[in-house]
């Protein structure tokens, strides 16, 4: 690799051809805004990952089948196994819809359009409220899903980032940024 004023060129080799590729590695703005819908799913990817999550929504499938089998030999219908089964099928995604939808109306920076400046040292975010500066070294780590990038600042702490809005390359820079820092918890796709 080579550079160039602001920009990198790889040799790549397309079909027996050489040929350029440029590659901007300085920079990239990206200016993003999360709707409610947004909101409301990346929760429920959040609550959905965790296999305790998963194994309750699974104990709680297994009640409901219980109850086929327990209304054949008991005398009285298994309420208990019905109402604690719906609660773990239906209560805990309502409860996750209903608790994401009022703390996105209660904390207005989520509603904000952010504009975000990433290069090799920062990122840099830029809301209608705040403004902050966020070194690469204290990010906990960068994971992706089929919809959006999540940038963990801790275990618990997330900037979410719509795959959409990503324009013309900038992921695939956005991906060699993140790759450059060798000790940041990187789980983006390869």
């Amino acid at each position: 690799m080579r550079k160039y004023a602001n920009y990198y060129f790889a040799d790549t080799d397309v079909s027996s051809k050489q040929k350029k590729q440029k590659i901007y590695m300085d920079k990239i703005n990206l200016t993003t805004k999360l709707s409610l819908d947004d909101y409301i799913k990346v929760n429920y990817h959040l609550f959905y990952r965790k296999l305790s999550n998963k194994l309750m929504a699974g104990i709680g499938f297994f009640m409901l089948l219980m109850i086929t089998i327990s209304v054949k030999t008991l005398t009285e219908f298994p309420w208990f196994l019905l109402i604690f089964g719906l609660f773990l099928i239906l209560g805990l995604p309502v409860q996750v819809y209903f608790a994401a939808k009022k703390n996105y109306k209660s904390n207005g920076r989520i509603s904000e359009t952010i504009n975000y400046e990433f290069d090799k040292e920062n990122i840099q975010l830029i809301g209608e409220s705040f403004n902050s500066t966020l070194t690469w070294e204290k990010i906990h780590s960068v994971t992706e899903n089929k919809d959006w990038i999540l940038i963990w600042q801790s275990r618990q702490v997330a900037n979410v980032i719509p795959k959409r809005d990503f324009k013309n390359g900038d992921f695939q820079t956005f991906k060699s940024i993140v790759n450059s820092h060798s000790g940041l918890k990187n789980k983006l796709r390869k």
